[in-house]
């Protein structure tokens, strides 16, 4: 190979949704117009892609689940079962001829909630980019990603958890009736950020959500005649304009009304989208909080709350003693970062081979 050698790497933030998520997915996009408020968080997946010399094969290695696959070529890998999500972003951008090791890692659990495949999949395509010296702007990326998702393999959903990986900040995602998607930055003060992060928990309870299961649940109950699916993303969308207004006029009572809202209008979307361990930690926490939301698509997975600022500590100590794991909410306001490293030793890659069993 006559190019130098470099390790393209990447980081990309989760996301949360307080209000509006699930108005990004077709058919509802398409039907009616969408609107999600998407927040990238300081919780991140990252990647790293290293051209080998040839002959060398492919290999990929997911760190965090301690699996991986070793194949012969690009085209030997499409017949291997493994590991089918990363599989889709070698395939559609990896040359045929080419020989590569990827690496991933995630900073959330499976199941969060968060957009944690989006992020995966933001940062995968900035490091095979950056190994392979190619641009593309963060729009692009998110653009990509959420392509070989939905039609390379064919996962229902929106494109909300891309956007939110790529782009970080807090944003106004925009999906106009017909199809597409106008991201926009919220203007967010200074102050009102800061109030937000320093009242804001990311709770976990250990109940994971399947994200594509509830996505089909809310799609066939969105054809059924008199369906209150429909009604209730019309609901989410006007949570989301509340929510918009709020944060820009620096109304943090209507936010965490509009938080509410959108909570009570996810569970009411589908069976499937709510969650009895959720009610219960909500109930458990009474007034320390102010509002809650479930994240994604529901039924499991993350909770964002926001905890009367007072009583922040006795939320989390609170939470905790209920069985759950916390984290802090900060803002990641960068999106996805990439940038070089210096290749791998070769003992180095031998040990991946070795982790892989390839």
């Amino acid at each position: 190979m006559s190019e130098k050698r470099v390790r393209g790497c990447a980081r990309a933030p989760v996301r949360v949704d307080p209000a509006g998520g699930g108005t990004d997915a077709p058919p509802f996009c398409v039907d009616h117009g969408g609107l999600v408020v998407n927040f990238g968080v300081s919780l991140h997946a990252y990647a790293y892609a290293e051209r080998l010399e040839s002959e060398s094969g492919v290999m990929i290695y997911a760190s965090d689940l301690g699996e991986g696959v070793h194949a012969e070529s690009v085209a030997a890998l499409r017949q291997e079962t493994r590991l089918e999500f990363l599989r889709a972003f070698i395939d559609r951008l990896v040359p045929e001829g080419d020989s590569l090791l990827l690496v991933t890692e995630s900073g959330v659990p499976a199941g969060s909630g968060l957009g944690g495949s989006g992020a995966i999949g933001v940062a995968v395509v900035a490091a095979i980019d950056r190994a392979y010296g190619r641009t593309r702007s963060q729009i692009e990326i998110a653009a990509l990603a959420n392509e070989i998702e939905r039609k390379d393999l064919g996962y229902p959903g929106g494109d909300q958890d891309s956007f939110g990986a790529a782009l970080g900040g807090m944003n106004r995602l925009e999906y106009p009736e017909g199809g597409g998607t106008n991201p926009v930055r919220l203007d967010v003060s200074e102050n009102t950020r800061r109030r937000i992060e320093q009242a804001s928990l990311l709770v976990f309870t250990g109940a994971a959500h399947v994200s594509g299961s509830i996505h089909e649940d809310i799609k066939n109950s969105y054809a059924l005649e008199n369906s209150p699916t429909v009604a209730e993303m019309f609901s989410l969308r006007e949570a989301a304009e509340s929510m918009s207004t709020a944060l820009e006029s620096d109304d943090l009572a209507a936010y965490v009304d509009a938080l509410n809202q959108s909570c009570q209008s996810l569970y009411a979307l589908h069976s499937s989208c709510d969650s009895e361990a959720h009610r219960k930690l909500i109930a458990g926490l009474g007034d320390l909080m102010l509002g809650a939301k479930t994240c994604g698509a529901g039924g499991g997975g993350f909770l964002l709350v926001h905890a009367d600022p007072a009583r922040r500590v006795e939320c989390l100590r609170r939470a905790e003693k209920l069985g759950a794991r916390v984290w802090p909410l900060l803002i990641d306001a960068s999106g996805v970062v990439s940038w070089d490293d210096e290749p791998s030793e070769a003992a180095g890659i031998e040990r991946i081979r070795a982790r892989i069993g390839g």
